[in-house]
């Protein structure tokens, strides 16, 4: 199910428990009359988790969609480092530089596909494979070039290096998502939190409208965490902008050299 179609049913099932509650507020009149007390104190009790928790999800998904930009910042400035010491050694690096502008091209395919065929939540590990090789080809390269020196060789290996140690963390972030029962726990507080309220209500037409104001603002807490925790599609997106603007670069670069 796509990330709209679940918060439009939790959207749903939050104001249809909230129409339960009404039905039951008129069905038991006086037993909500006299238990109206303790319903409030529960409903307070249910409120309380469930806003701490909703709170701690949230806050805890932005930080996860942070750590996404910040790493594809550092694998930016990898790809970049490595770039620049390639530079150094003209005419001898033209494929290598290639290479490296290949890899950006495959990095954006794969995590900001504009034909969406493959969601970067299905990234796995087996998509760096051709990123090492050509890591390791480049690496191999650089050893033959004349006036390389160790120092030059040392800062390739290492950039390269934290290029595919971030992007293992990338991969390893992508799979560890917002476990699915607890979420269904938590929007199931905000059901019987909802189914509460009804039964305190009377059923009037400014109330109703009130719960449904509530249910829509469940389902855009719900819509807020599964966006930030798939961060490569929906309309919360980490940008792609730097590694267009190292793409665009790059190419331009190569078009002066003269080749692909």
């Amino acid at each position: 199910m796509s990330i709209l179609g679940r918060c439009i049913t939790i959207s749903i099932a939050t104001f249809s428990c909230a129409i339960a509650g009404v039905y039951v507020h008129k069905l038991f009149p006086v037993d909500i009359s006299l238990s109206e007390d303790i319903i409030k104190s529960v409903s307070g009790l249910i409120g309380t988790l469930f806003a701490i928790v909703l709170g701690l999800l949230v806050s805890s998904s932005y930080a996860t969609f942070n750590n996404h930009q910040a790493d594809f910042n550092s694998l930016i400035n990898a790809v970049g480092n490595i770039d620049l010491l390639l530079k150094q050694f003209p005419g001898v690096s033209d494929k290598p530089r290639t290479m490296l502008r290949r890899m950006v091209v495959r990095l954006l395919q794969r995590y900001w596909s504009d034909q969406g065929s493959q969601q970067a939540t299905e990234v796995s590990y087996a998509h760096l494979s051709e990123d090492v090789e050509t890591m390791l080809e480049i690496n191999r390269i650089s050893e033959g070039f004349e006036a390389v020196t160790r120092d030059d060789l040392n800062a390739i290996r290492q950039f390269s290096s934290n290029f595919i140690a971030i992007q293992s963390n990338i991969v390893r972030s992508l799979s560890n998502q917002v476990p699915a029962l607890l979420l269904v726990i938590v929007f199931g507080w905000a059901c019987l939190l909802f189914f509460l309220y009804g039964s305190l209500s009377g059923g009037n037409i400014v109330g109703i409208l009130f719960i449904l104001l509530g249910a829509v603002a469940i389902a855009s807490a719900n819509f807020l965490i599964l966006e930030l925790t798939h961060p490569y599609q929906g309309l919360f997106k980490v940008s792609s902008a730097p590694f267009d603007l190292l793409l665009r670069s790059m190419i331009q670069e190569g078009d002066a050299s003269g080749h692909d």
